[in-house]
């Protein structure tokens, strides 16, 4: 059963569906087929198409007819629902002048062309002036947004990748991260026991690690008939229709984990995606998730599932047949090494422990990108004397310290704290699933739908009808409280580590 809009604006609805669709094809060929030579002229042909898009979004005379429509809609019907969320959105977009959105998805393109050539090179140099290019034309196109009022405009941004989240309520849940898991690192480096994980670290041909990921896929119970891998620089999700998900991972010689967690963690996308009503395909209700709304979903795979020493019970046959190295490491020990926590320098291969670290390095420097104080010439530098303040590690290049996300150059101001802020969403809703099913033993014995299926009866079929701090409280029948998140991480590295 589809919801159920006036012809118009159904019509309305598959036009910006097809041309969606044609950029989002064009972004995934981008970023793992397509020859290079031939990128520059692929992003002005996008440039083109969404800017045709922006004008048939944003037609006045369209607008118009979509705001007495509105008033003709049941209250509080799923039909009203979705027509608001598309105006409060047209509210910011309808105020912002062709030429400026075009100019501003012509940077982004350009900005992530010369991400990647950038740190292929080790050159931030390379990317910095269309990296200042891009914020400004980021921070002049949010300018437009009715949400903005003179002095918010993080603000607006933290908004637009979580509905209702801004500095105020971020500042206090990282406030709780700081103050509970810093203390915390430090203690587990000081008296800690030592884990050798260093077999992670031993090379691994890319052929057998493509083989394993085929049995990874057939546990997790993908669907190749929605689900397609393929493999890119930075490992991302996207996500075409309903029935059409494309997720990428890139595979290590010498970090035969990363691409296995990356994987799981993009299927959580996916999975998302996948189990989403049907009925809200094509709307905002199924556009509008919030982002830490998905990385709780991507970040409960990884973390919760992948992690795990039941998920590693179920697949350690299959690992140690197609690489026997393991046989003599040990299913206890391999799980250890899994879940080892060891300060590094690199975002997406940190354990559960440090990682929200990583998100607060990034949330700090952002806050003076977006009020417009940061000064880009020194932004490797505030980059590396932050991770030394916390992690106590230091990038000695580029690549391995502002260059290795691929986010600024997509315009993805306040992206970055929907990580942390997603993975405390999953350490709630773990909590809650555990008392309801016996997750460990369903993950032992191979049935991963078990699992699934109680993310989507309880959290994926709301889609973005309901904010994830709204889902959250329905499932575990309070609000949102990150001591379950920092209460979930000291207990668990506890255990592993030994400490009292």
């Amino acid at each position: 059963m589809r919801l159920q809009f006036e012809p118009f604006y159904e019509e309305y609805l598959k036009k910006l569906a097809a041309y969606n669709l044609a950029s989002a094809t064009m972004y995934t060929d981008q970023w793992t087929v397509a020859p290079s030579a031939g990128i520059p002229h692929a992003n002005e042909m996008m440039a083109i198409l969404a800017q045709e898009l922006f004008q048939i979004e944003n037609d006045p005379a369209m607008i118009e007819k979509i705001e007495a429509y509105h008033k003709t809609l049941p209250e509080g019907s799923l039909e009203q629902k979705e027509v608001k969320m598309r105006l409060d959105d047209l509210g910011h977009t309808r105020n912002v002048p062709a030429d400026v959105y075009r100019d501003f998805v012509k940077a982004r393109n350009d900005a992530g062309y010369y991400w990647h050539q950038a740190k292929e090179k080790n050159d931030y140099a390379l990317f910095k002036p269309y990296l200042v290019d891009l914020m400004n034309k980021s921070i002049e196109y949010m300018k437009y947004s009715p949400k903005y009022t003179g002095d918010n405009l993080y603000d607006v941004f933290l908004d637009a990748y979580e509905p209702g989240m801004n500095e105020e309520k971020y500042d206090a849940f990282f406030d709780v991260v700081k103050t509970e898991l810093v203390p915390f690192i430090a203690k587990l480096r000081a008296e800690g026991r030592t884990i050798d994980d260093s077999m992670l670290s031993k090379s691994f041909d890319i052929e057998r690690q493509e083989r394993f990921m085929d049995t990874i896929m057939r546990y997790l119970r993908v669907d190749p008939t929605r689900v397609s891998l393929g493999t890119t620089e930075h490992p991302f999700t996207n996500f075409l229709s309903h029935n059409d998900m494309r997720i990428t991972t890139h595979y290590y010689p010498d970090r035969f984990l990363c691409a296995i967690l990356s994987t799981v963690h993009e299927y959580g996308h996916a999975l998302y995606g996948l189990q989403m009503d049907e009925m809200f395909e094509g709307t905002k209700l199924n556009e509008n998730v919030g982002s830490a709304a998905h990385e709780s979903q991507s970040r409960f795979l990884e973390n919760h599932i992948g992690r795990s020493k039941a998920f590693w019970q179920a697949n350690y046959d299959e690992l140690v047949k197609q690489f026997p190295e393991f046989e003599a490491v040990g299913l206890d020990a391999l799980v250890d090494m899994i879940n080892v926590s060891e300060p590094g320098l690199i975002r997406t291969e940190a354990d559960e422990l440090t990682y929200p670290l990583h998100i607060l390095i990034r949330y700090e420097l952002e806050k003076d990108m977006a009020e417009g104080k940061m000064d880009y010439d020194q932004l490797p530098t505030l980059w590396a004397d932050k991770y030394e303040q916390y992690l106590g590690v230091r990038p000695q290049t580029d690549s391995e310290g502002v260059l290795q996300d691929v986010h600024w150059s997509d315009g993805y101001l306040g992206y970055f704290p929907t990580y942390a802020l997603g993975s405390a969403y999953a350490a709630q809703l773990y909590h809650t699933m555990a008392k309801q099913i016996d997750v460990d033993k369903a993950l032992r014995e191979g049935r991963m739908e078990e699992i699934t299926n109680w993310l989507k009866d309880n959290v994926h079929h709301y889609a973005g009808s309901k904010t994830m701090a709204e889902i959250v409280e329905i499932v575990s029948g309070e609000p949102f409280d990150p001591h379950y998140y920092v209460d979930y991480l000291k207990d668990k590295y506890s255990k592993l580590y030994g400490l009292k």
